[in-house]
């Protein structure tokens, strides 16, 4: 198997975490943040007598690591054979890791390029140290996006559809209406539209977006008992208003806990992007 081969297999994914790994402990050991550094090889520079070493180390960390993966993979623990099979599996899955590192191969692929890159802004945004926020730090952000925790006015409506808008549609509206009035279920008439015959919980500002303006006009008072005609952009619509849900104001108390993640998910973008731009800061851009 080439080399390029084995960049497109799943396992050379474990050059994008070793990358990524190994670039946040250099960046969080200085003390000003320092660009991510991919060792170009693990192998020792050879000198005129000493020839180049590989080392890889099966210490007690390693071993748990090991064996809690197997016990993962096989719902148990594993035996001491079990042990010994997944210890040479991580040994040649470490070995083709380095490998692929001295020669680059996550470069040569712009699959693995983007997954590195994102699994980097993965740990970038989970390194933040979000403080948490005050009462009044949460109440400010309740004031300032009250609308994100408002309810608004839901209608509940089923309705017959008519193709068309014409004089024949206008006249086949009528006689359905007759057949609603006498009581045939509305499921059995109309011409078939793409939403059914019942909506239920919709808000009239996604109504008049899908219908428009004339069908939501007055739609949450009208007289729940009466079948009423409307009109749409699609056509002709018998409507019966079968509950209409009042709109509320926001609540900070109830919704408290969703304003606390609201602020922090906001503030970890924030701490984020700033950590970004410091990366950013410590590398030339060049432009040829």
């Amino acid at each position: 198997m080439s080399w390029k081969s084995i960049a497109r297999e799943p396992l050379i994914h474990f050059v994008a975490i070793g990358a990524v790994l190994f670039a946040i402990d250099a960046w969080r050991s200085q003390d000003t943040v320092e660009p991510p550094v991919v060792p170009a090889s693990t192998t020792s520079a050879p000198s005129a007598t000493q020839p180049a070493t590989k080392s890889i180390v099966i210490d007690p960390d390693v071993r748990k690591q090991i064996a809690a993966a197997a016990q993962r993979r096989l719902g148990r623990d594993a035996s001491a054979a079990e042990l010994a099979t997944e210890t040479e599996r991580w040994i040649d899955e470490e070995v083709l890791y380095r490998e692929a590192l001295a020669r680059g191969l996550e470069r040569d692929d712009p699959v693995i390029h983007e997954r590195i890159a994102s699994r980097m802004s993965y740990v970038l945004s989970q390194s933040v140290i979000v403080p948490e926020p005050s009462e009044a730090e949460l109440r400010a952000w309740f004031e300032r996006h009250r609308d994100k925790w408002s309810v608004a006015e839901h209608v509940d409506f089923t309705h017959v559809f008519v193709a068309g808008s014409d004089v024949v549609a206008e006249a086949r509206a009528k006689e359905l209406a007759n057949a609603l009035i006498a009581g045939t279920a509305p499921e059995r008439l109309g011409d078939r539209f793409s939403g059914g015959h019942r909506y239920r919980g919709r808000k009239l500002t996604d109504l008049a977006e899908a219908f428009g303006a004339e069908f939501v006009d007055g739609l949450a008072t009208q007289d729940p008992r009466a079948w009423v005609r409307r009109r749409s952009r699609h056509g002709i619509h018998l409507v019966r208003v079968d509950r209409v849900d009042a709109a509320k104001g926001a609540d900070f108390a109830a919704a408290r806990l969703d304003v606390r993640k609201d602020w922090i998910d906001a503030r970890r973008a924030e701490e984020t992007l700033a950590a970004m731009r410091r990366l950013r800061a410590a590398w030339t851009i060049e432009q040829r």
